[in-house]
């Protein structure tokens, strides 16, 4: 069963999915066009970004009712359950230090761990979500957490895959490279005047271009200024929406062309994209 992540549709509310007014295109809802069959481009392997998690120093009561993290500094509680998978004994918490950025305490069974580094709080505070799931197809089910780190017209959520090994947490954090360098060099462009032709694997797509813009100036698109996930079926997919590099056009909002979602696995240390599918085409 198919579901879009809730923090997902807020920054879609907020960023919008799709050409803005100064593009002559049209919004992806009203458009998009389904493409059928994935196109057999490349895998793409990144290694991940690994943290150890840390013991707390000290022991604490951990909160039971959870809150979000837009009402927990009203709060006024130094630690917060922003996400549960009670039946999964998996539990991230919230917790404030003082003038320092919140960071994470994670509860996986009976071990505790700290993470001082992850980004949890930013201006829109979307709160954390917590998923369990078989990223690396080993049967058993490992913490997935999807953290909003946002930004100026873009919209963009930390990936994270938590793994237990004799008491200790370690995290594994998808590198930003990989689906915005390395996703990139996957899209060749060609097309003329104001009708970009953008391709993947098999696959490929027109789309208008804004007024002034000319296909041939383009040598890449920007991917990672919109990014998002899919949980379905067991699965989580990346879904991209490529945009113009912002030197490329005069608009003052975002010009994305197109969108394209790719499968996500994670194993021995290593994240791959594969599967690749171009989603939608704004005309």
């Amino acid at each position: 069963m198919r579901r879009l992540l809730p923090a997902i549709l807020a920054c879609l509310l907020l960023a919008g999915c799709g050409a803005p007014a100064e593009t002559t295109g049209t919004t992806a809802e009203n458009s998009s066009e389904a493409l059928p069959n994935s196109a057999p481009a490349e895998s793409l392997c990144a290694p991940a970004v690994m943290t150890v998690g840390q013991t707390p120093e000290a022991d604490c009561d951990l909160p039971t009712e959870s809150v979000s993290l837009y009402d927990w500094p009203a709060s006024g509680e130094p630690l917060a359950l922003l996400a549960e998978l009670p039946e999964r004994g998996m539990a991230l918490y919230g917790v404030a230090d003082g003038e320092e950025a919140p960071h994470v305490l994670f509860r996986w069974g009976d071990t505790l761990a700290e993470f001082p580094d992850w980004t949890i709080y930013t201006s829109k505070a979307v709160t954390p979500e917590l998923l369990a799931l078989d990223l690396d197809g080993d049967g058993a089910l490992e913490p997935v957490v999807l953290c909003y780190r946002g930004g100026t017209q873009v919209c963009v959520y930390d990936l994270h895959v938590l793994q237990q090994s004799d008491g200790v947490l370690t995290d594994y954090r998808l590198p930003e490279t990989l689906y915005e360098e390395q996703l990139s060099a996957l899209l060749p462009l060609g097309g003329s005047g104001e009708t970009l032709t953008i391709s993947l694997g098999s696959q490929s797509i027109e789309a208008a271009l804004p007024e002034g813009v000319q296909a041939e100036t383009l040598e890449h698109l920007w991917t990672g200024a919109f990014v998002s996930w899919q949980a379905e079926d067991g699965t989580l997919r990346l879904v991209d929406q490529a945009a113009l590099p912002p030197e490329s056009s005069t608009a003052i909002s975002t010009v994305y062309l197109t969108a394209l979602s790719a499968r996500v696995s994670f194993s021995d240390g290593q994240f791959a994209l594969s599967d690749f599918t171009l989603q939608c085409k704004l005309s």
